[in-house]
């Protein structure tokens, strides 16, 4: 598939008559390329995570993707249709392409890491007949202000992930960068411990006697814990979507069944306790529970994302929770 990058459209643009200002933006971030490329790439947290923006994607492939973003533009207050195509040119580099009006909008990113994190330059090209430009600054402003609003709610997507790697987690991806369909696989679970232990014990008695504030397990984490309370019954959920990585707690709670905040996983509670020590274990793809004795609960994490390559989630899913 032909592939042109930023210079080139740019360039063929201007062949045609159009003059172009270009706004260059660098970030610095303690996170990685992969965390950046993954964030770009990630189709469904646009719908959840940004409160501006409505999409709907009529063509999603490996390489490229094809959305109507019903966009409220933030200096103006009012929703407007944009059609954006994005696509990867290169290894962490980036194209999109937009029309506004009589403007078009075209997009690069660029993620390089380096000591202690990672730089991503993004640069924003408006592409106009001279007869608009007196319009650029005001152009460039909405962009500028638009892109301030999104990556503030980018960043703690990122930043957890750096997190989790600081704990030995890591996050599968088949190929060397993230291809956009495979962003779609939500029931995946992508996290996964790469040095340490993906079993625990815990007593029942500290799930029994649990401050609902506190975690058990592990501080954070694939096996960190939390518990609710539910008709005279305690239940046990994990904090860490093992999609890829968000971080949960009880405020995800929707229709009894958390909702993780990033991709709107449906995560079922793994273990219930009453106050007589009845207790009920539900089945999960991603984790195992045994009891081990009286006091003892042995949980034990999947920690092999190749396992959902066969995408058995979705008969599990239809057996258990619908």
């Amino acid at each position: 598939m032909l592939k042109k990058s930023f210079e080139t459209i740019i360039s063929e643009l201007e062949n045609e008559g159009y003059s172009s200002k270009i706004l260059q933006v660098n970030m610095n971030g303690r996170y990685t390329s992969k965390d950046s490329d993954w964030n770009y790439k990630d189709v469904p947290h646009l719908n959840i995570v940004h409160e501006s923006i409505q999409s709907v994607q009529p063509v999603v492939s490996n390489s490229y993707v094809g959305s109507i973003n019903l966009t409220k533009l933030p200096i103006f207050g009012i929703e407007i249709p944009i059609v954006v195509v994005n696509y990867e040119f290169d290894e962490y580099d980036q194209i999109y392409y937009s029309s506004f009006g009589p403007f078009l909008i075209v997009v690069n990113t660029k993620s390089k890491d380096k000591p202690g994190g990672v730089e991503v330059e993004s640069r924003f090209a408006v592409v106009n007949k001279p007869l608009f430009n007196f319009l650029v600054p005001l152009i460039l402003k909405v962009i500028k202000k638009n892109n301030d609003v999104l990556m503030s709610e980018d960043m703690p997507m990122r930043c957890r992930k750096a997190d989790l790697r600081a704990i030995n987690h890591d996050f599968y991806n088949p190929d060397k960068t993230y291809s956009f369909d495979f962003t779609e696989e939500i029931y995946r679970a992508n996290a996964y411990i790469k040095e340490g232990k993906s079993s625990i014990k815990i007593s029942i008695d500290s799930i029994i006697n649990n401050n609902k504030e506190a975690v058990i397990g592990e501080k954070e984490g694939i096996m960190s814990f939390f518990t609710t309370n539910k008709d005279q019954k305690i239940l046990l959920w994990p904090t860490t979507c093992p999609h890829e990585g968000a971080k949960l707690n009880s405020k995800c709670m929707v229709n009894q069944r958390i909702l993780c905040p990033w991709h709107h996983r449906r995560i079922s509670h793994l273990f219930e306790i009453d106050k007589d020590r009845n207790f009920k274990i539900i089945p999960s793809i991603d984790y195992c529970i045994e009891i081990i004795d009286d006091n003892t609960l042995s949980i034990s994490f999947r920690n092999s994302p190749e396992y959902y390559n066969t995408k058995p989630y979705e008969v599990f899913r239809a057996n258990n929770i619908g």
